[in-house]
């Protein structure tokens, strides 16, 4: 699976920025969906939560499908998405503590 030299943010508005710096990251709001990789396998994403206005549904993988998780904290603001965002950016784990993670079977 090839990687990427840097890291890629992709929007569901076809918005693709290569090497995203902190202020990319605010183009998040008012997308349907984001995704920030470091590879093809390993990644985090968001998207709106069409039950609930306002309020994410955010994911990561590392690496394979095998290690996909799902945080199941209520009520995830954008400002905590963009929050887990930078620190993903940032090659900051602590995001990995800010929020309860279940293992999705993907497979």
């Amino acid at each position: 699976m090839p990687g990427f030299d840097t890291m890629q943010l992709e929007c569901e508005s076809g918005l693709t920025v290569d090497s995203p710096i902190e202020t990319d990251l605010s183009r998040i709001e008012g997308e349907e969906f984001a995704i920030l990789s470091k590879d093809d396998g390993t990644y985090i994403q968001c998207a709106e939560d069409t039950e609930s206005p306002q309020e994410y549904v955010l994911e990561y993988q590392n690496g394979s499908l095998d290690e996909h998780y799902q945080a199941v904290d209520s009520r995830i603001s954008l400002e905590r998405v963009l929050d887990a965002f930078k620190k993903y950016l940032n090659n900051d784990d602590s995001w990995l503590n800010d929020f309860q993670w279940e293992r999705m079977d993907l497979t």
